[in-house]
């Protein structure tokens, strides 16, 4: 059970960042909170100088590398003139981790077509013994192989530095010790602009990704929308998949199918299909096993073919 502590102690005295988020809904636990002009940090230098001039200026430039083994530096590949969503995480988490994987599965989704682009995900693991890069690879993939998310691991004390730098701490040295604690975070912003704030994860999806967009979007993001999402609507994708027949509707040429995970394209889920032709819902009852081709234009996903097991 996820606790109420979702935002540490550590930023839950913040002041919003001169009313930057004042027309974002409140969080359960409070209003989005921004992060530190001149907090004092535990656990380690920053990357620039004494007084900071960015938020940035204190993030470290650690040396990382994500779940394909490419190496990366923090702050040169990952935030630099970049707007980015970052959360802290562990793959043997089994309390919050997952659900935290999942709600920013379904928000990497939403971000279409900016995604990659002009706003990237970074995952960082606080327990870097354990996930390597394969290790990230394989829950990558287990939450839908989604572009533009970044899992990556590295050195545990630089990284629990960088965590200290974004304000994803508690007072509390005991329960900031405890990682599961720091799960449930998401901190956002664009370095272009100078804009950061964070939020619980868990609030309701749709009015944090508002906060989100509404913190990271600038002019750039304008400029390439129109582009991406010609790109996006001109892309055909196919992926086959086998799920458990819910329901059928064959009046709206729909099906419910409880499926496994379908690697490229998302997590295991029920979820409702519009079927390309009604006939495909004909020899279909509930409680079927079924292999089906789910195909991708765009932002939209229908089934193409479908039989029984």
């Amino acid at each position: 059970m996820i606790a109420w502590r979702l935002l540490p102690r550590g930023l839950l005295g913040l002041a919003l960042l001169g009313g930057l988020l004042a027309c974002a809904a409140p969080a359960p636990k409070g209003p989005p909170v921004a992060l530190p002009e001149q907090a004092a940090v535990p656990g380690g230098e920053a990357r620039g100088a004494a007084t900071p001039r960015k938020h940035s200026d204190r993030f470290s430039n650690i040396e990382l590398t994500n779940q394909f083994g490419e190496r990366l530096r923090f702050y040169d590949d990952l935030i630099q003139n970049k707007a980015v969503i970052v959360n802290f995480f562990y793959t043997t988490c089994a309390k919050t981790c997952p659900g935290t994987a999942a709600q920013l599965a379904k928000m990497n989704d939403e971000l279409v077509p900016w995604i990659g682009e002009d706003i990237t995900m970074i995952s960082l693991s606080i327990d870097p013994e354990v996930d390597t890069p394969e290790r990230l690879k394989s829950y990558w993939e287990l939450f839908g192989s989604k572009p533009g998310w970044q899992m990556l691991t590295g050195d545990e004390d630089e990284i629990n530095r960088v965590r200290r730098q974004l304000g994803v701490y508690d007072l509390d040295p005991v329960i900031d010790a405890d990682k599961a604690e720091h799960a449930g975070i998401i901190t956002f912003g664009n370095d272009r602009t100078d804009r950061w704030a964070a939020l619980p994860v868990f609030m309701h999806r749709e009015r944090m990704l508002d906060t989100v967009l509404h913190t990271t979007r600038d002019r750039e993001w304008g400029s390439r929308r129109s582009a991406n999402v010609l790109s996006s609507e001109a892309e055909t994708r196919r992926y086959l998949a086998r799920g458990e027949v819910r329901a059928v509707f064959p009046e709206r040429s729909e099906v419910v199918v409880a499926h496994g995970p379908i690697p490229g394209l998302m997590m295991a889920m029920t979820m409702r299909f519009p079927v390309t032709d009604p006939q495909l819902l004909s020899p279909l009852d509930v409680g079927d096993q079924i292999v089906f081709e789910v195909e991708r234009r765009g932002e939209t996903l229908q089934i193409v073919s479908a039989s029984r097991e």
